[in-house]
């Protein structure tokens, strides 16, 4: 049999479709959050697009690693809240001062920006979600 060729084969990318690119809810998104989106929707690896797991996988997005892609702490403290504001990702649980006791933030992806500007949009808010408190024994 014939080996395969690697040289046509694409390398990894993010999937943004035309209904998020023209959603009201990008269009409204700061610059910084436009740029950051890719990386948040790269951070559920191994699960296809369409399948409904990708939804319900949380994971972690670290300050010192939006620092090493070129985020100041303040802007991706902003990216973070205008992400969760028009409903690309939702926080599961707020981590620590600095990941103390590898508390770090937990986020999931959402599809709440398809409803963003209708009747029906769940509204949450970042700044309003309790940071994970280690247990005093």
């Amino acid at each position: 049999m014939a080996k395969r060729s690697t040289l046509n084969r694409l390398p990894p990318f993010v999937a943004l479709t035309w209904d998020m690119l023209n959603s009201q809810a990008y269009k409204v998104l700061i610059p910084s959050a436009a740029k950051a989106l890719p990386f948040f929707l790269g951070k559920v690896k191994n699960i296809a697009y369409r399948d409904s797991r990708r939804y319900m996988t949380p994971f972690v997005f670290p300050y010192a690693e939006a620092g090493t892609l070129g985020f100041a702490r303040k802007t991706f403290y902003r990216v973070i809240c205008n992400l969760v504001a028009v409903g690309f990702i939702d926080p599961v649980e707020r981590g620590g001062l600095r990941g103390v006791h590898g508390s770090y933030s937990r986020f999931k992806l959402s599809r709440r920006w398809e409803q963003y500007g209708m009747w029906g949009f769940e509204k949450k808010d970042w700044t309003k979600v309790i940071p994970r408190c280690p247990e005093w024994t």
